[in-house]
């Protein structure tokens, strides 16, 4: 008859199998506590007055209905959880948070879309407000009967009358279809006209200014031709590249500015001028070169 071993042997094994007990209990602690925390979201969310309401006065149907189912499942997962059904409580949570989550997508917030639409517009009008100055300045007084612009100006006016309305979408919309015309106006000058470039400056610091301001018009334009005129995809990188470049060189030439190295700021700041038209020309909008420069 085989001995049993002495009750030493048996110490490591019964530390192991504790061990291991400890272990497998801490780790279904853990999941408990995951979904205990779920299902507190849940509620925090279903108890969230304004989110429920904007869903419950949405107008959409389906947005209702993914509440109520979300609001159900939540129910079932509490319950479960109470009984010690974790995964039945993990599940009910999961589907009550992808329902909730439908719901808010079909009544999106209204405040918010809003708010980014205002600042979209605020971007849009800042941008095509200095295209136009740059177009009056380098074109001349042709530019002022020119339909584009006419038309870009009148746009801009109804934008500027739908955002005090409230209307910040009918706005955006609106400054698109004046960006459309200071593209083709823009275009067709730089095509047809000998833009005026002779630097009026008298002073050094001023004549950096009006370069930088040259280079901002010039660099507001190529979201602009990007988006009207939609280049293909090596043209698309080949403007990205142009971008980096001119960025570099406008922060070197702020650089050389401040360290009252005017002429080398202005060398680097045309430089990175340069570099814009070439991401302008590379999108199929044609400039003239400054007086002095070979972009």
């Amino acid at each position: 008859m085989r001995a049993s071993p002495p009750a030493h042997a048996w110490a490591p094994c019964l530390a192991m199998a504790t061990l291991a007990l400890a272990t497998i209990g801490a780790r279904a602690d853990d999941h408990r506590t995951q979904v205990e925390q779920r299902v507190a979201l849940t509620a925090r969310l279903l108890a969230d007055s304004s989110t429920t309401q904007r869903i419950a006065g949405s107008g959409s149907r389906d947005a209702v209905t993914h509440l109520e189912s979300g609001r159900l499942h939540h129910a079932l997962a509490a319950d479960a959880l109470q009984r010690g059904d974790v995964a039945t409580a993990r599940r009910e949570v999961e589907e009550a948070l992808r329902r909730l989550a439908q719901a808010r997508r079909l009544a999106p917030d209204a405040q918010a879309r809003q708010a980014a639409a205002r600042q979209r517009y605020e971007q849009m009008l800042a941008s095509l407000e200095r295209l136009l100055v740059s177009w009056r300045e380098h074109a001349g007084p042709a530019a002022a009967d020119d339909g584009d612009r006419l038309a870009a100006m009148g746009l801009i006016d109804t934008a500027r009358y739908f955002s005090s309305a409230g209307r910040a979408e009918d706005a955006v919309h609106t400054l698109t279809n004046a960006e459309s015309h200071v593209l083709a106006g823009m275009n067709r000058t730089f095509r047809t006209r000998e833009i005026d470039y002779t630097q009026r400056a008298t002073n050094p610091a001023e004549e950096f200014q009006l370069e930088l301001r040259r280079h901002q018009a010039l660099s507001d334009l190529v979201p602009l031709a990007l988006k009207e005129l939609k280049p293909g995809a090596e043209a698309v990188t080949l403007i990205a590249r142009y971008g980096d470049s001119s960025r570099g060189m406008v922060a070197q030439a702020v650089q050389l500015f401040e360290a009252g190295r005017a002429a080398d700021a202005l060398a680097s700041l045309r430089q990175a001028t340069q570099f814009v038209q070439r991401a302008l020309g590379a999108a199929g909008v044609a400039t003239p070169a400054p007086a002095g420069g070979t972009p």
